[in-house]
């Protein structure tokens, strides 16, 4: 048993990892059940409603996840320059941040409100009434959702400013408001309370877009009226970002932006091609999705939370302390994986039957479930190695690792199974299984990626203290 004592902690240590693991998971777990609700919601008013809204969410993810790589860069080096107490050197990666905002918040105004449109007439061919009804829902959603990216990229980019100095509870604070009022205000927008009209996907839209500013509000006014150390006041003194710190932004920050938005690419052709355009496949796989997903939502706040804590210690200079935090990080995941994976066979079950009765897709999207349970401890590991290597500045290697097994191994493979179904006899379940190749293939090579301390940098040596 001795040999298992590096991947337990003592008392400090569990204080200190639990104080920013609990407030990430459990936002990332109200994020994702308020989604759950929209969803219902939203199937509640209108099949077709709902069509047009979870196609419209697709292209959304795709965006939601080049706003992430754009906060993720910034997390980087926020956690480090806090681990290494240089006061000057967070205040000007804020100010980075901002600016980012409002640059890229706009650009995406452009491109969802202009490309978003064609991306739902791909995957919705306007053949019958009912589905061009559903394109109308959709476009009118995601336009006005495209309103508002300056909003959702700065809460984005804030909360994660938030995290990566220790204060992983405001952005906890600011969601739960945030999506109180989304859930009000679907009441009464999407069904018609209150004296408003029923708007079905506009309500949606504009529910989310109202709870996202609220959102904002919130995470502004502690920082400014509530924050011992004034950062907020700090960013509007004096202009501090460097030459070196934007240098290395593009540097380090361009392949974490570049892998997340192919990432989120790959996930949507994934999805394409698993199912195949077969009707019952695309029902079952997006119910699998849905009732997984607020699972899911565990790993990437353990991964998230993980990169904050393992940065701080290398923005210390302290390398075997980020081996040892990364040791007893795993450790925590090992033994959650055990109580997440009865969760879900327990539970999904009965998360399955708020969009299904008991029928032949109710079953295939649980046995779509049972795959994914058998590669979740393989997930698990895999995220957390790539966290580790973006709060090390390796992002160039954790860009290979996610990408290279995703397009050379996993979809290829995918794509060859759904085009000759037919021939080889095989259903979702089998292509699925094939899909979990690119998690073995990245689990090998993480390891390898791992041993060799690439990610063992400490990005702020070259900084002149504040």
């Amino acid at each position: 048993m001795k040999r298992f004592n590096k991947y337990f902690g003592d008392k400090a240590f569990y204080k200190m990892a639990l104080a920013v693991l609990i407030p990430v998971v459990i936002q990332q777990l109200i994020l994702n059940i308020a989604g759950l609700i929209d969803t219902f919601m939203i199937n509640g008013f209108s099949q077709t409603a709902y069509n047009g809204v979870s196609t419209a969410n697709r292209f959304m993810f795709i965006i939601n996840f080049f706003w992430i790589g754009l906060a993720a860069g910034i997390s980087v080096f926020v956690s480090q320059y806090f681990g290494a107490k240089n006061k000057k050197g967070i205040v000007g990666t804020f100010q980075l941040g901002l600016i980012l905002s409002v640059v890229f918040g706009f650009l995406s105004t452009v491109i969802i409100y202009f490309f978003g449109p064609m991306v739902i007439k791909m995957f919705l061919p306007t053949s019958d009434p009912e589905q061009i009804e559903a394109v109308k829902f959709g476009i009118e959603y995601i336009q006005i959702i495209g309103y508002g990216a300056v909003v959702f990229l700065s809460s984005f980019m804030i909360s994660t400013f938030y995290r990566s100095v220790g204060r992983a509870n405001i952005p906890l604070f600011a969601g739960i408001v945030g999506i109180i009022v989304n859930m009000i205000l679907n009441m009464i927008l999407i069904y018609g309370f209150l004296g408003f009209p029923a708007m079905g996907a506009i309500g949606a839209a504009w529910a989310t877009l109202i709870s996202k500013i609220a959102e904002l509000v919130v995470l502004i006014v502690v920082a400014f009226l509530y924050s011992e150390e004034n950062y907020a006041k700090e960013i509007f003194k004096k202009y501090v970002i460097t030459k070196r710190l934007i240098k290395m932004y593009i540097l380090k920050g361009a392949p974490i932006i570049v892998n997340e938005v192919l990432w989120s690419i790959a996930m949507v052709l994934y999805a394409m091609f698993i199912t195949s355009g077969v009707y019952e496949w695309v029902t079952a796989y997006g119910y699998s999705q849905n009732a997984t997903d607020i699972f899911f939502v565990y790993y990437s706040g353990m991964a998230t939370a993980s990169g904050v804590i393992l940065g701080q210690a290398l923005g210390e200079g302290d390398f075997n302390k980020a081996k040892d935090y990364l040791l007893k990080l795993r450790g925590i995941m090992m033994i959650t994986n055990i109580a997440i994976i009865i969760l879900i066979i327990v539970l999904s079950p009965l998360i399955l039957l708020i969009f299904t009765p008991v029928n032949t897709t109710y079953y295939l999207a649980y046995q779509v479930i049972l795959i994914n349970v058998v590669f979740i401890a393989i997930y698990g590991y895999n995220a957390m190695t790539y966290y580790a290597l973006r709060a090390g500045g390796d992002s160039l290697r954790t860009f290979l690792l996610d990408q290279l097994p995703t397009y050379l191994v996993g979809l290829p493979v995918v794509i060859l199974l759904s085009h000759f179904r037919m021939e080889l006899g095989i259903n979702i379940l089998m292509i699925f299984f094939a899909s979990k190749s690119t998690d073995i293939v990245k689990l090998i090579y993480s390891r390898h990626i791992i041993k060799k301390g690439t990610w063992l940098n400490n990005l702020t040596v070259d900084e002149v203290e504040s």
